[in-house]
């Protein structure tokens, strides 16, 4: 799973002129009421995880719910460039999740003090109207909204290097290919 900055990289990288909706919404699915719908949410439960994602990539009407589709399509992605371009397999245990989560603090916190719009792109966040915004049982309006401030937050509060397990140029090729396959993919689906 991508950091909020690989998951706002992409959404820029898709759509540079995108609303705020649609950056709250690739955002978004990563906050879960609980700790435990995450995967309802990521569409993890659904026997037929591909149809369903389709089906809700079709029927995503708004720009908050395209961001979710994006949201989505980036994790997947991740995962499999993770396994082909990094020296740190996945694997299971609170021993490997310690230093997986390090290391994407590292991104998360480097790419935010080494972006230029970053800051006022969280601002803006923090500010949404949620005019946009559609409640479901596992993602509400004001946990997104408590999300993103404690995000930016520990943000703004600690500067770190950039990780050596996903470097910068690890993270903008990764950046880079998300972008590239989803456009093609939502392309193909709508056509």
């Amino acid at each position: 799973m991508p950091v909020s900055m690989i998951h706002l990289f992409v959404a820029k990288n898709v759509n540079p002129e995108a609303s705020i909706d649609f950056y709250v919404g690739s955002l978004a699915p990563d906050v879960n009421r609980g700790g435990n719908t995450k995967g309802k949410v990521h569409l993890d439960d659904v026997p037929d995880r591909e149809n369903a994602f389709r089906k809700f990539a079709l029927e995503a009407n708004n720009d908050y719910l395209k961001g979710m589709v994006l949201h989505l399509f980036a994790d997947k992605k991740f995962h499999a460039f993770w396994n082909e371009n990094t020296p740190m397999p996945f694997q299971e245990g609170k021993e490997f999740w310690e230093k997986y989560m390090e290391q994407n603090r590292k991104i998360d916190s480097y790419a935010y003090h080494n972006t230029e719009w970053a800051y006022n792109l969280y601002k803006k966040m923090e500010n949404w109207d949620y005019s946009g915004f559609i409640e479901t049982e596992h993602i509400k309006q004001e946990d997104v909204k408590l999300s993103i401030q404690g995000q930016h937050k520990w943000l703004m509060e600690n500067k770190l290097d950039s990780s050596s397990v996903f470097p910068p140029a690890f993270v903008e090729k990764l950046v880079d290919e998300t972008s590239e396959d989803f456009n093609k993919w939502f392309f193909n689906l709508k056509n």
